[in-house]
C-alpha cells in the first residue's frame, strides 16, 4: 500500500529546499564609503607618526627628567640647572654646555665637587625594573665615573602610570 505525505507537509519540504539552496553566496550590501586609505610608506622609511630630527631635536632642548636605577639616581635639568638627586645627595649644578643634533641632547653641568655628564636620545627606553615606558633613553656619568643607563622624558611629561 502506498503512503503518500499529507498535503501541508509539500510546501514545507520545498520551502526547506529552497532555504537550504539560497545558503550560498548572497548577495553583500555595499558597504558606508570608508575614507580613502592612507599609502603605506615606502621601503626604507620611518612611519608617518615618527617624529623627524628637528622635532626630536627641539623636543630634548625642553626641561628633561632622567631617572636610572641600581644605583638609583633622579636628574632634572630645567634652564640652566641640573639638579642631581640621589639616595643620600643631592646637588644643584650650573649647566656649562647643552647642544641638540640629530637626535640626541648632550649636557654637561658642573658645581665645586665635580661635573654631570648627561646624553639623552629620542630612543624609546623601557624601565629596568617597573617596565615602564618613556620616550627617551638617557646615559648619566657622574664626576668622571661609568656611565649609567636610564630612561628619560620631558618634564611635562606625568611619570608614566601616574595621571593617565
Amino acid at each position: 500500500m502506498r503512503t503518500s505525505l499529507p498535503a501541508t507537509s509539500l510546501p514545507l519540504s520545498a520551502i526547506l529546499c529552497l532555504a537550504l539552496a539560497g545558503c550560498g553566496d548572497k548577495p553583500q550590501q555595499a558597504a558606508p564609503a570608508a575614507e580613502p586609505a592612507s599609502p603605506a610608506p615606502a621601503a626604507g622609511t620611518a612611519p608617518a607618526t615618527a617624529p623627524d630630527a628637528a622635532t626630536a631635536d627641539a623636543a630634548l632642548q625642553g626641561e628633561l627628567i632622567v631617572s636610572t636605577n641600581e644605583p638609583f639616581w633622579h636628574a632634572q635639568v630645567s634652564g640652566e640647572v641640573l639638579v642631581l638627586r640621589g639616595i643620600e645627595a643631592q646637588r644643584e649644578l650650573a649647566i656649562a654646555a647643552s647642544d641638540a643634533a640629530a637626535g640626541t641632547r648632550t649636557v654637561r653641568a658642573a658645581d665645586a665637587a665635580g661635573t654631570v655628564d648627561l646624553q639623552v636620545t629620542a630612543t624609546a627606553c623601557q624601565d629596568s625594573m617597573s617596565g615602564a615606558m618613556f620616550p627617551y633613553s638617557a646615559v648619566l656619568a657622574i664626576d668622571g665615573g661609568a656611565p649609567i643607563k636610564g630612561c628619560a622624558r620631558p618634564a611635562s611629561m606625568p611619570p608614566p602610570g601616574e595621571g593617565m
